[in-house]
C-alpha cells in the first residue's frame, strides 16, 4: 500500500498516551498483523517479521484499534446519549443496534444518523431466574415499522447486551474476520 493511499484510507492512529519510547508506527503494526493472519502465525515471540515489532505489540495495537474503531461513532449515531431514552420497565436498559455498529451494513454507514429512524424492539421478559438469555429470550416490535428501515434499535438489559456483544466480538477475533462476509442465522 502506498504512503498516500495509507494516509487517505487508514482510520487508525497510533497511541501517543503511553509512557516510554514512542509506539511502533501504525503502518508497521498493520504489516505485522497482516503477516500473522496471512501466514497463520501465533502472536507470541519470535518477532512476526523484521521491523514490525513483537507479535504482542501488533496484537495490542489491533485490540486498541478495535476498541477505538469507527464502530464507536457508528454506535453513537444510533444509540448516543441524546438519541436514546431508557425504558424504565427494563432493568439496566441499554441500547443496541443491528446490523452491528462494526459491520459495513450498520445503520450509520447506510445513511441513518439517528436511532429514531430504525425499527425499534424491546427484550421481552418470559420468566424468572438469573440467566438473561432464558429470562428474555425474544424481542417484541415497538410501534409499527414501515419495512424500509435500514437498522433495528433495541432496548436490551445491559448485562445481556454485554454478554452477547462480547460473544460476537470474541467470534470475530477467533475466526480472524476482517472483511470476510459471513451469514448470521438466528435460531429460536
Amino acid at each position: 500500500m502506498s504512503r498516500g493511499l495509507w494516509s487517505s484510507r487508514c482510520c487508525c492512529r497510533g497511541r501517543s498516551d503511553l509512557p516510554g519510547p514512542g509506539p511502533v508506527p501504525d503502518r508497521l503494526c498493520l504489516q505485522g498483523i497482516l503477516f500473522a493472519l496471512y501466514n497463520d502465525r501465533a502472536w507470541q515471540p519470535p518477532p512476526l517479521e523484521p521491523g514490525v515489532g513483537s507479535g504482542q505489540t501488533c496484537w495490542r495495537r489491533l485490540e486498541w484499534w478495535q476498541k477505538k474503531s469507527p464502530a464507536d461513532s457508528d454506535r453513537q449515531a444510533i444509540c448516543g446519549a441524546t438519541k436514546f431514552t431508557k425504558d424504565p420497565t427494563i432493568t439496566d436498559d441499554s441500547c443496541d443496534e443491528f446490523p452491528f455498529a462494526g459491520a459495513y451494513e450498520s445503520g450509520a454507514l447506510n445513511g441513518v444518523d439517528h436511532g429514531k429512524d430504525c425499527a425499534r424492539v424491546t427484550a421481552v421478559k418470559k420468566g424468572s431466574g438469573t440467566g438473561l438469555p432464558t429470562v428474555r429470550p425474544t424481542v417484541a416490535v415497538i410501534d409499527t415499522p414501515s419495512g424500509n428501515e435500514k437498522c433495528v434499535r433495541g432496548h436490551i438489559p445491559g448485562p445481556l447486551n454485554s454478554d452477547l456483544g462480547g460473544a460476537y466480538g470474541n467470534f470475530v477475533i477467533s475466526a480472524r474476520l476482517t472483511d470476510d462476509a459471513f451469514r448470521l442465522q438466528i435460531a429460536s
